[in-house]
């Protein structure tokens, strides 16, 4: 097999759900021999960091200094000096800007990855979602030869608009090597300061408006009136963490959550919780829902996205329509009051994630994709 020279350009200006499950792909493709890696990164940080960790060679544009157009103008002399034969994006911005750059320079194929839908944005930052769209969609158009969709959901809104003509589904995936060790949880929750008669329920996300959280606070003041004994632990920094802190007071529940920001330690606070819970409004294939099913969390999420592909409501956890404040509380009380059903689902939920989002499954169908393009020989 010829080797494939691959080049990933990512935005990387956050450590979230998108850029994790990129770090997660590129560990398992750089195990390939038949592929060369290297990525292009418009920002530096932790995704930095993490791929030159892999050994993958790594060229970052810093966006805070330089505009589109130089941007632009270095990935073509990027593209140009290189004998890349296939380009793979993961955002808008890159995608509009690395794609064209990339046929410009005579490289044949260009993969998108969509990682979730639009966010449900208002005003002035929904007329700019707008505008990026309507020059997205003119790429996807000219430019690039097949889209990845990590949820069926997203397969068929890519398929139906006819963008491109290659369009598949790639559900994401997690590395599940020392998933199963088991840390302290415990001493975890006594560091937290929960005994262990507390029902620990956390999430971990960005904390934007999208994420729901106010939804899971007001359902925590619900449990805590009819006497429910729970913490809510929320893992993760955003815009809206002041407001989130503030609504905690209005609600008089402050000593009851546990805002802990950014921690790296993430595996060990998923083993501490009883319940994971994900409140959010729209989602593509979240990567903390998948963390936490391999820990063996029993959840309970919104009905949005590609969450129904990962969990079968009643099997793995339970599923809510999004802001359905009063259906996360009763979905939580039950997995409280029935210890078994919680651990059952747990383990039903460890079985799914190594049965179909492996991080092998995941690159094998990537690479597939790429021997699939070179084979074909129809680029745009």
């Amino acid at each position: 097999m010829k080797l494939l020279r691959v080049c990933h350009v990512a935005v990387a200006d956050l450590w979230a759900g998108a850029e994790v499950q990129l770090k997660v792909l590129l560990s398992t493709l750089v195990q390939k021999s038949e592929i060369n890696l290297t990525v292009f990164l418009l920002n530096g940080g932790r995704l930095e960091k993490e791929v030159r960790d892999l050994g993958i060679p790594v060229r970052v544009f810093p966006e805070s200094r330089w505009g589109s157009g130089k941007i632009f103008l270095e990935l073509v002399r990027e593209f140009k000096k290189s004998n890349i034969q296939i380009v793979h994006t993961h955002k808008y911005k890159d995608t509009i800007l690395a794609a064209p750059a990339a046929k410009l320079c005579g490289i044949p194929y260009v993969i998108r990855t969509v990682h979730g839908l639009r966010e449900p944005f208002k005003g002035l930052q929904s007329f700019k979602m707008n505008c990026y769209e309507a020059i997205e969609q003119t790429v996807h158009r000219s430019y690039v030869d097949s889209i990845i969709g990590v949820s069926s959901q997203i397969e068929s809104k890519y398929k139906s608009e006819g963008q491109v003509s290659r369009v598949a589904c790639i559900r994401n995936g997690i590395d599940l090597e020392g998933k199963s060790v088991q840390t302290d949880r415990w001493r975890t929750r006594k560091d937290l300061g929960v005994d262990p008669e507390t029902c620990l329920i956390g999430t971990i996300g960005r904390l934007t408006p999208v994420k729901g959280i106010p939804y899971l606070l007001e359902a925590a003041r619900m449990l805590l009136c009819q006497g429910v004994n729970v913490k809510v632990l929320v893992v993760g920094e955003g815009s809206i963490r002041s407001d989130l802190m503030a609504q905690t007071r209005d609600l008089g529940i402050s000593k009851d959550v546990v805002f802990l920001g950014h921690r790296e330690d993430t595996d060990a606070l998923l083993q501490a919780l009883d319940i994971f819970a994900l409140p959010s409004l729209s989602e593509g294939i979240p990567m903390a829902l998948l963390e936490a099913m391999a820990a063996s969390r029993s959840v309970v999420a919104s009905r949005v996205g590609g969450v129904p592909e990962i969990v079968e409501d009643g099997t793995e956890g339970f599923l809510v329509e999004p802001m359905d404040v009063n259906g996360l509380t009763e979905r939580c009380l039950r997995l409280i009051q029935s210890p078994e059903l919680a651990q059952k689902m747990g383990q039903a939920a460890r079985a799914r994630v190594e049965r179909d989002f492996s991080a092998e499954n995941m690159a094998d169908r990537v690479a597939m994709l790429y021997q699939e393009l070179i084979e074909s020989g129809s680029g745009k």
